[in-house]
């Protein structure tokens, strides 16, 4: 236990070490960071991180240099568009998807490419059609649009109270303004009925 937690304390250690020495002495800092890749590599951490740990640790630290990768600054990152040529069986769904998108960021100290693939979506208009099955069933079809007005119904319900409390703030606040005004004109005065006058004598 004690020697896992000592391990972390040093990735800990070169990590930040690393970002705060980037741009005072960016070699430093690019040392640090391999020695911070070696580390994770020998106690096979990159084996046991996830795809998305990992894939974020080749985002911000450099594989062949350990140089740290900051858009505009020690790397240029671009979007590129593969088009591979598909199997006869898989052409109809590569058409569907579309070219494979990925993230293509290049290192300024040693020119090393770290390519990422994008996770490609679908698109809007096929989204809907699979997010709301056809219903052939009436009486499902019924519940669902009973279900729809009871929603409609909340809302509007909602609506009407929360216009409600509004006008009887405004109302409130009226009310509160024309009693001030009154007390100011001439209505009864507040207080002992003093004023500044009678105190200067």
């Amino acid at each position: 236990m004690a020697t896992i937690n000592g391990i972390e304390l040093r990735l800990r250690f070169l990590k930040e070490s690393a970002h705060l020495l980037v741009i005072s002495s960016p070699t430093t800092s690019a040392i640090l960071g391999a020695e911070r890749d070696k580390l994770l590599q020998t106690q096979e951490a990159d084996l046991q991180a996830s795809k998305k740990e990992w894939d974020t640790h080749r985002r911000e630290l450099c594989g062949a240099c350990g140089n740290l990768m900051l858009p505009g600054w020690s790397c240029e990152v671009t979007k590129e568009s593969h088009t591979s040529k598909p199997k006869k069986r898989e052409k109809t769904e590569k058409n569907e998807a579309g070219p494979e998108k990925s993230m293509v960021y290049s290192c300024r100290r040693c020119h090393r490419k770290t390519v990422q693939p994008l996770q490609s979506r679908p698109p809007k208009h096929m989204r809907k059609a699979s997010a709301l099955p056809k219903s052939t069933d009436p009486v499902s079809a019924i519940k669902d649009s009973s279900f729809q007005d009871d929603k409609t119904k909340v809302t509007k319900a909602a609506n009407a109270s929360s216009k409600q409390r509004a006008k009887a703030r405004k109302g409130g606040l009226q009310a509160m303004l024309a009693k001030s005004k009154t007390q100011s004109s001439g209505g009864q005065p507040e207080g002992l009925g003093l004023d500044l006058m009678d105190f200067m004598h």
